[in-house]
């Protein structure tokens, strides 16, 4: 049995990766570790610092520790150190969002990204953008940040948060070819819904991927 590590700062990303991991490959074993603190630290003083990075790489060392042999960072703020914590630990260290962002670059057409949590704004954008320059494409987005969402997610409002998203993707819906939903914690406000034009991507499916092929598949 293959054991995955999902290392997280909110509850709201825990919960969805979760069930998905366990519908796509019941042979996997979970385990969470989870420091809902961090992201409010983070907030608090204004971005990361030695003190906060420390926590995360603590919660990234203990997992390998405890035997994972695949680790999702599942907090977008320090998705840009993923591919250095890789090479410090000794087990691969996956961002959903990133694996995501290179899927969308390569598609032709208009793009728009959706956010919760203000803070992860200039750190999608600038994932997004590597990703084009990689691939030869323009460097364009727009970003679209849902603080009405964070604030209702932040109060336990489950529904009033997936409303919001849902109705701000009708909104773009015919004006975007790509309507990127930037957290995890997004994925479940779009399970039913249609689009008429615009594709929808959501990072669960792209973080399981990236992680199966990580892992070695289906050992």
């Amino acid at each position: 049995m293959t054991r995955i590590a999902l290392v997280s700062v909110t509850l709201n990303a825990v919960n969805p990766m979760t069930r998905y991991f366990q519908e796509k490959n019941p042979e996997w074993k979970i385990r969470n570790y989870l420091d809902s603190y961090l992201l409010d630290k983070v907030k608090e003083e204004g971005g990361i610092n030695d003190s906060s990075m420390k926590r995360m790489f603590d919660m990234l060392a203990t997992a390998c520790e405890d035997g994972a042999e695949g680790v999702l960072l599942t907090c977008t703020i320090f998705s840009p150190y993923a591919e250095l914590f890789s090479r410090l630990l000794s087990k691969p260290v996956i961002c959903p969002d990133q694996a995501m962002l290179r899927q969308v670059a390569a598609r032709e057409g208009k793009t728009a990204i959706l956010c919760t949590f203000s803070g992860t704004v200039e750190i999608t954008r600038n994932m997004y953008f590597s990703c084009c320059r990689e691939l030869g494409r323009e460097e364009t987005v727009d970003m679209v940040v849902l603080s009405d969402a964070y604030e209702a997610i932040s109060r336990g409002d489950g529904k009033t948060f997936d409303r919001i998203i849902q109705e701000k993707i009708e909104v773009l819906d015919g004006q975007y070819d790509q309507i990127v939903l930037a957290q995890i914690s997004m994925a479940r406000a779009v399970e039913g819904i249609k689009t008429s034009h615009a594709r929808v991507y959501t990072s669960p499916d792209s973080a399981y991927q990236a992680l199966k092929e990580a892992v070695g598949g289906n050992r």
